[in-house]
């Protein structure tokens, strides 16, 4: 796949007294895209466009710009073929009521770098968030008992007491579910939780995520916090200041899913961890002491080279504090760092992941980074035990793991033992506490 991506600047004529905005101008897929964020005054826009191939030009076209639903005007032409070195000639004719404003013909040469990666303004901020308020236009709550295909302990709530923003900083806290005066102890056992009838929508059904019945297995006993950006990034950096949480069995993480599953379903699309840890004090030498960083990638989930892509800083306690955590994306590797120190960096060979890992070539004929190739959107959450291994059963905890990984009543076990660990959760210090997020353009 060849793709490129530059921001042209448009200058509108006198007629409107309008400054037309830049515009982004995208090929990729096959799929050729004009974009220009919206203004005022500005009814329509028309996209007026040429392709000169190296051996062959094509005629004129033009296309009446959509609005679409973050209010950019849009034009996407899906049969389009383009080599490195071709061009594309065109212009933006913009109407306010009667009259319009033309920019200047302007040329913009598709020409990407030698690893096919897009060209942007280097470095530029494509998003930043100091969380002065909770703004859920770039934000979707996670309202679900789904629990990754771990089994986690927790169920993810829109509540104000789970995720909120105070005095600049985002909270995700975990709270018990009794906690909440609707619910108690009897109603764990023998209640019904159905998040669409409690907070009106349920975002993930699969291992009875949007519906369960206490009679069948205690309901999920703690309620905790999960963010997903609506903003993505392909190729750059990410950079999050953050206080993570303390607390026994606490599960935060920092971390990123494909948009697409272009590849197919998890791990062949990939997973980027930036950040896990484990809140307890005493984890075998892997709690508060600990933050980790993971690529999850293969051709099944019983395939999957995490094992191969890992990397772990350990100093101190980590949620005494705020740290600093980045992702480092280029066309050539994945590093991650926590105050500059370097947790993770993984450069696969010429021949991809599959040579990495010794696996069949799924991503065969893509990018060398496929299948971290495509765009990414963030997640931030505070998950509670669970049963995939990450708290393995042999550790020493400092007391006895209030359940087995192997128990068919795993969270019932952890609930019914919780004079073991509820008094490790004190006050905001359970919560992942979050600065800001800003992600670049490489």
């Amino acid at each position: 796949m060849l793709s490129a991506v530059v921001l042209v600047a448009m200058m509108a004529g006198s007629c409107l007294s309008i400054r037309l905005p830049e515009v982004m101008v995208s090929f990729e897929d096959g799929v050729l895209e004009f974009s220009m964020p919206h203004v005022q005054k500005i009814k329509h826009v028309e996209f007026q466009y040429q392709l000169g191939h190296l051996a062959k030009s094509v005629l004129p076209k033009t296309a009446r710009a959509m609005k679409a639903a973050d209010g950019r005007w849009q034009v996407r032409d899906d049969k389009v073929e383009m080599k490195p070195g071709d061009s594309v000639q065109f212009n933006v004719v913009a109407w306010g009521k009667s009259r319009k404003v033309q920019g200047p013909t302007t040329q913009w040469v598709y020409a990407p770098t030698a690893v096919h990666g897009p060209r942007r303004l280097r470095g530029a901020v494509m998003f930043r968030d100091d969380f002065n308020r909770l703004d859920t236009s770039n934000w979707r709550y996670e309202v679900s008992m789904y629990g990754g295909m771990n089994w986690e302990f927790q169920v993810y709530t829109p509540e104000s007491y789970n995720v909120f923003t105070r005095s600049g900083n985002l909270y995700l806290k975990p709270t018990k579910t009794t906690d909440d005066p609707r619910w108690d102890d009897n109603y764990l056992y023998s209640g019904v939780m159905d998040p669409a009838q409690i907070w009106g929508y349920c975002t993930q059904s699969a291992q009875y995520g949007c519906h369960r019945e206490g009679r069948n297995g205690i309901l999920p006993p703690v309620m905790s916090g999960k963010l997903k950006s609506v903003p993505t990034l392909r190729y750059g950096y990410v950079e999050v200041r953050a206080r993570i949480p303390k607390g026994d069995w606490l599960w935060p993480a920092i971390w990123m899913l494909p948009r697409d599953n272009h590849y197919g379903g998890w791990p062949r699309s990939g997973e980027i961890d930036i950040m896990e840890s484990r809140g307890n004090v005493n984890a075998n030498g892997h709690g508060v002491n600990e933050v980790s960083s993971t690529l999850h990638w293969g051709t099944s989930p019983g395939d999957n080279h995490y094992g191969q892509t890992t990397g772990a800083r350990h100093t101190g306690d980590w949620s005494a504090g705020f740290h600093t955590w980045k992702l480092e994306w280029t066309y050539d590797h994945l590093a991650t760092y926590v105050d500059n120190q370097q947790i993770m960096r993984v450069t696969p060979p010429a021949g991809g992941f599959s040579q990495l890992g010794h696996t069949s070539n799924i991503w065969a004929g893509n990018d060398k980074m496929a299948p971290f190739d495509k765009e990414f959107y963030m997640i931030f959450n505070v998950a509670v035990g669970g049963t995939n291994g990450f708290f393995p059963d042999g550790w020493n905890y400092g007391y006895a793991k209030p359940w087995s990984n192997s128990s068919p009543h795993a969270a019932k076990d952890f609930w019914q033992n919780r004079a073991r660990w509820e008094h490790s959760w004190v006050g905001d210090n359970v919560a992942m506490e979050i600065d800001y997020i800003e992600m670049r353009y490489l």
